[in-house]
């Protein structure tokens, strides 16, 4: 298990340059909430203790990080969530402990463990005193289209199970992300949240809690990425490109056979193939020109004339490509006995 120090250093709560509010009155504090994350009851239980409330929040495009202390110095604060429906809350604990009551399940939650709460039914969470808790609240129809993009069509809400899980393995790269992210948008002028980056942060973060985190979906994402079934839009691009190499395709057509946006689909190559849609176009050309010229031998066909056919249109630099990948001019391949 990963210590808390591994996950973040002890002192004060992460996003400090990002202060969203602090309050010492609870109905000010329940106000705050409400609006910050959904509708809820919010209470203390074990007398009336003072509160010392503090919450820094940061936000990507649809998604939050929340880092958030009540200040108690004994009881406890009690919330009760109705089914948030438009909202996954990736929990973990910093320091302390808080328990939950969700999906039939009651646990607790330490540090050098996180939690997802799905929004589909109603969430009861006790902190304690002395806790401090840092939730990343990630939007619904977000990872729900992130599924469609590698499943397809689906028949069934995506559900998390809550229980507590270890961060380590797959899930110590979802933290350590997370915390990447955090630290570098606390530390002022922050790249992950460059309008040219932030799509992508923010798909990263989903796709990494998709595959981190057991949910009714795990069977088909495999887990490993080894075992994982290509995905529905990999294989349309692919097919256009079996189909027509010969003719000038552009990335245009690609995304379009594909029926995702670019950057999806050029995640998805990178991911499921180790490339770019186009570079994977070149490496197919390549092959099936390889295999022509050893068809040919003898034949009279010339460099040029298999260029041409394998929709090379400058015979010169395909000369050039082919020699990085097979160690060898094709002339050489095409006069080889």
């Amino acid at each position: 298990m990963i210590e808390e120090r591994k996950v973040w250093t002890p002192g004060d709560l992460p996003l400090d340059r990002w202060n969203r509010f602090a309050s010492t009155e609870i109905d000010a504090v329940h106000q705050h909430m409400v609006h910050a994350f959904c509708p809820h009851d919010l209470s203390t239980e074990g007398g009336v203790p003072p509160i010392a409330f503090r919450h820094n929040q940061a936000t990507l495009r649809s998604s939050t990080f929340n880092a958030t202390d009540y200040g108690l110095p004994y009881g406890r604060v009690s919330v009760s969530i109705p089914p948030a429906e438009h909202c996954f809350l990736v929990q973990f604990v910093l320091s302390g402990q808080a328990q939950f009551a969700h999906q039939g399940r009651t646990f607790v939650l330490r540090p050098g463990q996180m939690s997802v709460l799905s929004p589909h039914e109603p969430i009861r969470q006790i902190t304690d005193a002395g806790c401090r808790h840092f939730t990343v609240k990630l939007d619904r129809p977000h990872l729900e289209r992130l599924l469609h993009e590698d499943f397809g069509h689906r028949t069934r809400p995506l559900i998390f199970s809550p229980d507590p899980i270890a961060i380590d393995g797959l899930a110590g790269s979802f933290a350590q992300f997370v915390r990447a992210v955090v630290e570098d948008m606390d530390d002022g002028d922050s790249g992950f949240v460059h309008p040219r980056a932030i799509g992508t942060t923010e798909e990263m973060l989903g796709r990494l809690l998709l595959t981190s985190v057991p949910h009714n979906y795990s069977h088909d994402y495999a887990m490993e990425p080894r075992n994982v079934a290509t995905p529905y839009y990999v294989r349309r691009a692919e097919e256009l490109i079996r189909e027509r190499y010969h003719e000038q395709l552009t990335l245009s057509d690609l995304i379009s056979a594909s029926g995702v946006s670019g950057r999806s689909l050029h995640f998805g190559f990178r991911r499921f193939r180790d490339d770019s849609p186009m570079g994977y176009l070149k490496r197919y050309r390549l092959e099936r020109a390889r295999a022509m010229l050893k068809e040919m031998q003898g034949s009279g066909v010339t460099v040029t004339e298999v260029a041409l056919a394998n929709g090379f249109l400058h015979p010169s630099k395909f000369s050039q490509d082919y020699a990085r990948r097979f160690g060898e001019l094709p002339s050489f391949t095409l006069k080889k006995a």
